[in-house]
């Protein structure tokens, strides 16, 4: 029996390109690259996770999706309490550089407080469950207020400044009211 010469230099083609295909992929998981043969837009994501004490791991992977065309858009995957006002801050500025290239979308899972709210703020949306603890960027702050131990000591306190709210933190001043402890006070 005889056998078709184009069959077989078909099938031979066929062997050669599979083969050539599988060592491509070989080196692509070598390399740490599992999206090398993948075709189409992709999505980069970003996984922010725990108390934010370092931004450099996380400004890193932006500015490499940032600067890969293969990259249509962003997913902040965000669940942290915040942490760090520092590298909270570097990272919400690397998101807002990434916005100038790249869409971005918040995802925030059980939390994003503080500096974890702060970051998503950053994206073009936000996507949370109803369940999701979330906001209180910024910091709290806890004052004593001895307005009226002073009264009954007697004893007025009398305030000097330069702005509105220049001795906010006072013992003597009163923030819940907004109220001035004293009349004459220059505020």
């Amino acid at each position: 029996m005889r056998r078709h010469p184009v069959i077989l230099g078909f099938c031979i083609l066929l062997m050669i390109v599979v083969v050539f295909f599988a060592l491509i992929y070989a080196l692509s998981l070598a390399k740490g690259d599992s999206n090398l043969l993948a075709f189409g837009d992709k999505v980069g994501i970003v996984q922010i996770e725990g108390v934010i004490t370092d931004s450099r791991e996380v400004c890193e992977q932006i500015d490499k999706f940032s600067n890969d065309d293969r990259i249509r858009a962003v997913v902040l995957r965000i669940d942290s309490p915040g942490g760090g006002v520092a590298p909270s801050q570097e990272i919400f500025e690397g998101v807002l550089e990434l916005r100038k290239k790249k869409r971005v979308v918040a995802s925030i899972g059980s939390v994003a407080a503080s500096g974890g709210y702060l970051i998503a703020t950053a994206a073009e949306r936000i996507v949370a469950n109803p369940g999701t603890i979330t906001g209180s960027i910024s910091a709290v702050m806890h004052f004593a207020d001895i307005e009226q131990i002073l009264k009954r000591l007697g004893v007025r306190a009398t305030v000097v400044k330069s702005g509105k709210f220049k001795d906010i933190g006072s013992p003597t001043r009163d923030d819940r009211r907004g109220k001035k402890t004293d009349p004459r006070n220059c505020g």
